[in-house]
């Protein structure tokens, strides 16, 4: 199903609810001006020039709606959420950051004469133009001050409270607070999407009736590799559909508060290295009690290039450093589970670092292997937060810098860019020339500030 996956979002939205947007004011909002023009149509009328084909609008018609959604957390791709008094549609923006111009709480003012009005997977949208194979199109940069008239800030989008069984296509684009749900213990402690992959996850909610909708999240949101709650509480977000599939959009993490008891009292904790990794919020914290992380170990203690106190573990999710207090003895290819209760998840000059942590808590479990993800210097360069950690491999790539061997950094260079390569001085093979021509690099993608990937023999180098 083509959802929010790969960053593609086609997700768009049916049908408003009455009363939603707060137009009034006892004293004007201040921020920005509204545009001197005659607003004379409603998101609910223009819905109603949908007959079952995409619709050209060629009459002079201006709409006036509150941005509900934006594109800040990544959440939302390419389209912006606009609600009115009589309901909520989604605007296709062919741009990024389009937050910069239409937050959340900007009105906008669309004159809709030369658009379309379309619908995707049975739900409505403003599209800028319709492609050859039908799909739609968003409004170009170059034409949104043509189109999308800028006005004033911080209006208040007031979410229409409901329960999950009340909720219909009625409701559709428009935001909506559910309260009382709660993560299904399957979804609950996990990483809202796979963040390493740059893949959706659905990850359901419930209520303690038993009725559950699911929220659907991107790989590439700025919250992706967060833990979703395990309590109980209120979440607001867009409500969609895809197809007759009911989806719940979050614009932001701190659209949930759930920090009560769960139904029945019981208590989830979540597993993942990414989720582990995602308690980080900028400062030292201590992972909670019940928290472990199960991985195979890609770093090599055998060929002197990786600090004997240091493991370093990768699942499905991505990879993490779990920093011993004495020397350990994992291999290549063990599956490892480390109790991470109480101790502390640190950033070591942009890498992520389990500390302190006693040699007692680790245990193999198996063994298993680690499939090296292919990748350029400049996809590593672009995403090197989110893959370090984990085995990468670059192909058809030079090596060189100052010195011949090995040891320091030394620079990898393909045809999109550049990576640097690091060796320690007590690794096996730091004396060894460096190769000539193209070679292909496998190795662990660490972080010294800035991203360095490090082989754990010679024979990562084909």
């Amino acid at each position: 199903m083509n959802k929010l996956i790969t960053g593609i979002i086609a997700l768009v939205f049916l049908l408003g609810i009455s009363s939603c947007v707060k137009d009034n004011f006892d004293v004007p909002p201040t921020g920005g001006t509204d545009p001197n023009i005659t607003v004379n149509f409603t998101i609910d009328s223009l819905k109603a020039r949908w007959s079952g084909t995409n619709y050209f609008i060629n009459e002079d018609l201006v709409i006036s709606a509150i941005v509900s959604a934006d594109d800040k957390s990544g959440n939302f791709y390419k389209q912006i959420i606009i609600q009115d008094s009589t309901g909520g549609v989604v605007l296709l923006l062919n741009g990024s950051n389009i937050f910069n111009d239409y937050p959340i709480g900007r009105r906008v003012f669309v004159k809709l004469k030369g658009l379309y009005v379309t619908q995707y997977k049975g739900i409505y949208q403003i599209a800028g133009s319709i492609a050859p194979d039908g799909s739609a199109n968003g409004i170009p940069t170059a034409l949104y001050d043509k189109f999308v008239l800028k006005g004033s800030y911080f209006h208040t989008v007031v979410p229409k409270v409901v329960t999950v069984s009340q909720l219909n296509p009625s409701y559709q684009s428009t935001l909506i607070q559910l309260n009382n749900v709660e993560f299904q213990s399957g979804d609950a402690g996990k990483p809202f999407a796979d963040s390493y992959n740059k893949l959706s996850v659905a990850r359901v909610i419930k209520n303690c009736s038993g009725g559950t909708l699911e929220t659907y999240n991107s790989g590439y949101s700025n919250f992706a590799s967060h833990l979703t709650p395990t309590g109980n509480g209120t979440l607001v977000c867009i409500y969609s559909l895809y197809g007759n599939t009911a989806q719940l959009l979050l614009r932001d993490e701190s659209d949930l508060h759930m920090d009560s008891t769960r139904c029945g009292g019981t208590i989830v904790t979540g597993n993942g290295i990414m989720g582990i990794r995602g308690l980080y919020q900028g400062s030292d914290v201590v992972i909670p009690s019940g928290k472990s992380a199960t991985g195979i170990v890609i770093s090599d203690n055998t060929g002197g290039n990786f600090d004997t106190k240091n493991l370093v573990v990768q699942d499905s999710t991505g990879g993490i450093v779990i920093r011993f207090t004495a020397a350990h003895s994992f291999l290549v290819g063990d599956k490892v589970t480390v109790d991470l209760s109480g101790l502390t998840l640190t950033s070591y000059n942009g890498l992520a670092e389990v500390t302190n942590t006693p040699n007692a808590n680790a245990t193999k479990t198996g063994t298993g292997t680690i499939t090296p993800r292919v990748a350029t210097c400049a996809d590593i360069q672009t995403n090197a937060t989110l893959w370090q950690s984990t085995l990468l491999t670059v192909q058809n790539a030079t090596i060189g810098g100052s010195g011949t061997t090995y040891t320091g950094t030394k620079t990898l260079t393909d045809v999109t860019g550049t990576l640097s390569h690091y060796t320690k001085s007590t690794a096996t093979f730091a004396a060894t020339t460096l190769p000539s021509g193209s070679k292909s690099y496998t190795g662990v993608l660490g972080c010294f500030t800035t991203p360095q990937l490090s082989i754990r023999t010679l024979s990562d180098v084909q």
